[in-house]
């Protein structure tokens, strides 16, 4: 009965000494989990990359016959939705509109064709995978210890979604709505083994 009471105390010690070890090893290794990110209040370098060229990607699935409207026509451009970026994704619209031989003018009075971007998407998501040890402040010790990274990743993808409506200048007459345009863009960056940075992206001239 006594060796039996001594080795449940044993076992009672060894689930405690394990238990402690977990918490000890979660408190100083951080999880390999992805974790959503607030996008800053100014888009940086990159995301104006990536939210410019998803609207550039998504404009490359054009088809004349989703814009039914004579080339030469003078077309008035009006945006609805995502204040924050109407008249970046206007100006991208307006240059590829141009391109395509339709002639943009400020005053609807001179405008043929009232055309309406209806942007339901336009933006960056972002996301963190961390393994290893986040920065420590110490009140014991008189320095803090640095991030130590096993390996950390940093995701960024943009997206845009959105289509053009068409109506007719005076009357108001509907004309046509094309087909939602959509496309998505990314910028990836790693570190591993505390200092080593490498990245993947599909966008064109990355920094």
């Amino acid at each position: 009965m006594v060796q039996l009471s001594k080795r449940m105390q044993g076992f009672h010690l060894q689930a405690w000494v394990g238990a402690g070890w977990m918490l000890w090893s979660i408190s100083l290794f951080g999880c390999a989990v992805g974790n959503t990110l607030p996008s800053p209040a100014t888009p940086t370098a990159i995301e104006q990359m990536l939210m410019g060229q998803a609207v550039e990607r998504s404009l490359s699935a054009w088809d004349d016959g989703h814009f039914p409207v004579d080339k030469g026509a003078p077309l008035s451009l009006q945006i609805t939705g995502i204040p924050p970026h109407q008249a970046f994704i206007k100006h991208h619209v307006a240059r590829w509109l141009g391109e395509k031989g339709y002639r943009i003018v400020e005053g609807a009075q001179e405008a043929r064709y009232a055309v309406t971007i209806l942007v339901e998407a336009l933006g960056v998501e972002q996301a963190v995978s961390f393994l290893g040890m986040p920065p420590v402040q110490s009140v014991l010790l008189p320095f803090s210890l640095p991030e130590l990274t096993l390996f950390k990743a940093q995701y960024q993808t943009g997206y845009t979604r959105f289509r053009l409506d068409v109506f007719e200048v005076g009357t108001g007459q509907f004309v046509h709505s094309t087909p939602w345009y959509h496309a998505e863009t990314y910028y990836n960056h790693f570190t591993v083994f505390f200092f080593i940075p490498f990245w993947t992206t599909n966008l064109a001239d990355a920094p």
